[in-house]
């Protein structure tokens, strides 16, 4: 008799559907953004990590993270070969997306892009910045008026870290970044939080990041949902990764 109902469960256990998780591939940024986001031995970490495997959890989905330069992240995620896209804006690259149909979700995470200066200069000013240093695929939107008039010169590096080291050495009179991440490599580089300061008096952008999509737009209005009926997660996330 035992043998008999052990036989029948495992051919009901057989006769059981097994629901495969959906692969969905998310291209990321290889570079360093923390806390947004860090790729470490090719691991996606940071708050897009943490917010977007909630969404797949709920969602019942199988994430696979590809990261890749951002040029790179570009092409692919135009050519097809990723199915969503984090971080994006309707913003960049409007030109290389025309004639694409990209969908965009609700505000993903907040930002504020802007200059920060050695605190002795705070407050004096855009006309002592002659040189501005960014990071590579950034966009200073706010100065490319003075940038493309020759008034202001862009210095651009692959590493935020670098950046700083210029700013804090003098070789650029500012650095338009986003003040979140700035004070996180500070800490990285054993420096106080303060050692450059943001210039809110000088023009900057505060926004959003959002999750994009060309191939499954599907998939954006669930994460729309998601962020409607879990906001309150949502809300944990970014406070556990001071946003």
């Amino acid at each position: 008799m035992k043998r008999l109902s052990w036989l029948l469960l495992c051919l009901g256990l057989l006769a059981c559907p097994v629901v495969a998780q959906q692969e969905v591939r998310v291209g990321v940024e290889l570079q360093p953004y923390r806390p947004y986001s860090d790729v470490r031995d090719g691991v996606y970490q940071g708050y897009g990590r943490e917010l977007l495997d909630a969404f797949a959890r709920h969602q019942g989905y199988h994430f696979v993270y590809v990261p890749l330069p951002v040029r790179r992240l570009l092409n692919d995620f135009l050519g097809g070969r990723v199915d969503l896209k984090f971080p994006d804006h309707p913003q960049w690259n409007a030109e290389q997306k025309a004639g694409h149909t990209v969908r965009y979700s609700q505000p993903a995470a907040p930002y504020v892009d802007g200059v920060l200066v050695k605190p002795e200069h705070l407050g004096r000013g855009l006309a002592r910045i002659r040189l501005l240093g960014t990071q590579n695929g950034f966009t200073p939107w706010p100065y490319l008026d003075e940038i493309h008039s020759g008034r202001l010169q862009l210095i651009q590096a692959s590493q935020i870290d670098s950046l700083l080291r210029m700013a804090l050495g003098e070789r650029v009179d500012a650095v338009y970044l986003n003040p979140q991440v700035v004070a996180h490599h500070l800490r990285e580089m054993q420096l106080p939080a303060g050692t450059l300061a943001f210039d809110s008096q000088l023009p900057h952008v505060e926004d959003h990041y959002y999750v994009s999509s060309i191939q499954r737009p599907q998939l954006i209005d669930e994460f729309d949902r998601f962020l409607r009926e879990q906001a309150a997660l949502v809300a944990q996330i970014r406070l556990r990764h001071g946003l």
